[in-house]
């Protein structure tokens, strides 16, 4: 194990690559990787909390390949540059999760996922800039990952993801869409004719809000019904069903 050892207060690497890792049994205060590998680390069942939240921070950015976050819980460190190789989600919480500049190749996601939103080309918040990313890139890898084992719930991929590289649940709650801006205009043409006025509305307003979430994605695939959404559940699946047979 280079570089770590139980019991130590603080824990610096640099560069440095770590495999067959047990980060369950070992004890630190603070952990600040830059630029390292993790092969084959098993991060199971491990709150990341101010102790490992800095492992995905880290500039430049590490590398995770064939690592296990199963059960981890991940909802207060987000996955920032980082890049993921083989790595196994099942079960991990990852509730919220905007992942705008991370990189996912081979992955596995199982279990419920809630509010995750994966953005295919990297996005930053005002004052930041492009020249922050490592390595300089104009999209995030995106290919291979496998979540036909996990319950999207308002979760989104956008911003270029190619959904024809990955692979997808295979029930009716979720719906997959080729050609999304084509089926939005002529979705909105439909729905104006609906003679409901509230239901018209309502679906309208979901219409906009995809139109916007999607605006830079061809291929799209969501759940017919957010249980959490203001929208009736009817006007969802109605919108949704629209949009499907417009093309």
């Amino acid at each position: 194990m280079t570089g770590v050892a139980p019991g130590q207060g603080l824990v610096h690497l640099d560069r440095v690559t770590l495999r067959d890792v047990d980060f369950r049994k070992v004890s630190f205060d603070t952990f600040v990787p830059l630029g390292c590998t993790f092969e084959a680390c098993d991060f199971r069942d491990t709150v990341f909390d101010r102790r490992l939240a800095p492992l995905f921070a880290a500039h430049p950015r590490s590398l995770f390949r064939a690592c296990h976050f199963d059960g981890a819980d991940l909802r207060r460190a987000p996955p920032g540059q980082s890049r993921f190789e083989a790595c196994t989600f099942d079960g991990a919480r990852l509730d919220e999760w905007t992942v705008t500049a991370a990189e996912f190749v081979d992955c596995r996601f199982a279990g419920l996922l809630t509010g995750v939103v994966f953005h295919g080309k990297p996005s930053f918040k005002a004052g930041r800039a492009a020249e922050e990313l490592d390595p300089p890139r104009t999209a995030n890898e995106f290919r291979g990952n496998d979540f036909r084992g996990a319950d999207l719930v308002e979760c989104a991929f956008i911003r270029g993801i190619d959904l024809g590289l990955q692979r997808w649940p295979e029930d009716d709650r979720y719906v997959r869409l080729d050609h999304f801006q084509q089926r939005l205009v002529r979705g909105r043409t439909a729905i104006l004719g609906w003679s409901d006025l509230a239901a018209r509305g309502q679906a309208l307003d979901l219409l906009q809000a995809a139109s916007f979430l999607y605006r830079e994605q061809g291929e799209v695939i969501a759940r017919r019904v957010e249980e959490r959404s203001p929208i009736s559940h009817e006007v969802q699946r109605r919108m949704w069903e629209t949009l499907a047979s417009v093309l």
